[in-house]
């Protein structure tokens, strides 16, 4: 869920959009399904952290958290006034201070007996993603020369740590998830693309389209099977990753989803709940099909466009503000 690059790669950025969006189309009644842009953004997450400290790895944690916290506070703190004001509004969410703390500081816990949700319920994924900075920073700090060797190793190690104790707490269980390989398929496609990428324009078209059709065919298969979620969307977001570096290199997308994927970020946090504005004030559950494709469009349009204002007004400044104010002698 990164932004702000320098040399950013537009596909990847699109990508972002693409997934942000696929994971609304979840929460959307009459639609239901894209529950693995998640796996995406692991893996896209996993690609970025390399492609952001090859050159300059100065202030990875702390880039890290001005780019997370800012708009992840201001929404869960968004949330759990409602909870306090007016918590018929809210399906599980209640206005507990320690679900608060936790939720703040990205420690996981069981919400009301529903699972792992903070107060911003899809914060869920900012934790692993939180643990998998810790992890890299680690890795940029001792084992700077094999960054993908010694993360990949450390975070299967620590997986399989939180497997030995999982019956014994919450977070155990919680962190001994596979889904945190997905961010190793991330580092896998940076070593992939560095090393191929030049290479991949002196392969023949038919050599091109042999290999675009299998790596689709193996998608098409994988998110069909009911394997364990690192392979039925893991591995297939790591090769829909591949295909948007390599084979969508040159592909010129239209500017408008390149900006959607800079707020990619906000629309993640912010759909589910426009969405359950409009169900629950407009009540617009039981209306006849007609009526609710219609809504539909108009709740996806409505969501993408509070997404960018809040991507470029609030989110995009604060960025801004921190970065200058506490990172200096850097080019932002």
């Amino acid at each position: 869920m990164e932004d702000g690059l320098q040399n950013k790669i537009t596909n990847i950025q699109v990508l972002r959009f693409i997934a942000a969006f696929s994971v609304m189309m979840v929460h959307l009644p009459l639609i239901g399904f894209g529950i693995w842009g998640v796996d995406i953004f692991f893996v896209i997450s996993g690609f970025i952290m390399m492609y952001v400290t090859e050159k300059n790895h100065k202030n990875f944690f702390l880039k890290r958290l001005i780019r997370i916290i800012p708009i992840y506070w201001i929404l869960t703190f968004g949330v759990f006034s409602v909870a306090i004001l007016k918590p018929d509004l809210l399906n599980n969410t209640t206005a507990d201070y320690e679900h608060l703390l936790k939720s703040l500081f990205f420690i996981p816990f069981n919400k009301n007996e529903t699972g792992h949700f903070p107060i911003l319920f899809l914060g869920w994924t900012l934790n692993y993603e939180m643990i998998f900075y810790i992890i890299f920073t680690i890795t940029l700090i001792f084992f700077r020369k094999n960054k993908i060797i010694a993360c990949s190793s450390i975070i299967i190690l620590f997986v399989l740590l939180n497997y030995a104790f999982k019956e014994k707490n919450f977070i155990f269980q919680i962190y001994s998830n596979t889904i945190l390989f997905e961010f190793i398929f991330g580092l896998i496609a940076y070593y992939i693309w560095k090393k191929y990428n030049i290479k991949y324009s002196e392969i023949s078209l038919l050599k091109k389209n042999i290999l675009f059709f299998f790596l689709t065919f193996i998608i098409l298969i994988l998110v069909n099977t009911h394997l364990p979620r690192v392979i039925n969307f893991g591995i297939p977001a790591f090769f829909v990753v591949l295909i948007f570096l390599f084979f969508l290199k040159n592909f010129q997308f239209p500017k408008i989803f390149i900006l959607l994927g800079d707020a990619s970020y906000c629309l993640y946090l912010i759909h589910p709940y426009v969405i359950q504005f409009f169900y629950k004030f407009l009540n617009i559950s039981g209306l006849n099909l007609i009526q609710e494709i219609s809504y539909t469009v108009i709740i996806i349009i409505c969501t993408l466009l509070i997404s960018i204002l809040f991507f470029k007004f609030i989110e995009k400044p604060i960025n801004l503000k921190l970065r200058k104010n506490f990172i200096t002698n850097e080019n932002l």
